[in-house]
């Protein structure tokens, strides 16, 4: 992050807000015993504290329909939010491409296919920024404008961009990206 948007971050964050810029490196080095105790961290920084933790505890079941009714959740949020957001008439179609990808990305995600549901969560955050902001949500200072919206706005476009690097750098582990598609799916649900 560079000095301006530390400044930023600095102003506008809460501690433990703050603290999500040294949980990722953490959760993403930590192995499995260690990777949800981090993961809960990471999470509690960009969503409700204490909530994200139904998700990567309890039985294999009750895990499961938990996730599950998370990703209704986040499925019916994008949908209200991509028709609640007015275009031109010209820009439809990437309202319509964006629904179609969610429906990808679930299905994946649902069928475990964890390397294109990854990439399909990103490019659907990248999607839903372009939508909400147009132009500006490929300006260099878009992290800074997220954070002064909201802290949590700003984390959560952040971790995405992170996301997205870890792909580029080659690919994390399938644990590691799921866990990370599960937290980001959880922040987006958390708005």
């Amino acid at each position: 992050m560079s000095f301006p948007e530390s400044a930023i971050v600095e102003r506008f964050a809460t501690d433990a807000e703050k603290a999500a810029f040294d949980i990722l490196p953490l959760l993403v080095g930590a192995t499995n015993d260690k990777r949800n105790r981090y993961a809960i961290r990471l999470a509690d920084s960009m969503g409700n504290s204490g909530e994200f933790e139904q998700y990567v505890a309890g039985n294999a079941g009750e895990r499961l329909a938990r996730i599950e009714r998370l990703l209704r959740v986040f499925r019916e949020n994008v949908e209200l939010l991509v028709h609640k957001t007015w275009v031109e008439k010209s820009e439809e179609k990437p309202k319509e491409r964006l629904l179609e990808d969610l429906g990808s990305f679930e299905r994946d995600f649902r069928d475990g296919a964890i390397v294109p549901s990854f990439r399909r969560f990103v490019s659907l955050a990248h999607s839903i920024a372009s939508l909400l902001f147009g132009h500006q949500s490929g300006a260099d200072d878009f992290l800074v404008y997220c954070f002064r919206i909201d802290p949590k706005f700003g984390l959560f476009f952040w971790f995405v961009g992170e996301m997205e690097k870890q792909a580029r750098d080659g690919s994390p582990s399938d644990e590691l990206m799921t866990i990370e598609t599960l937290i980001g799916i959880y922040a987006l649900s958390s708005f």
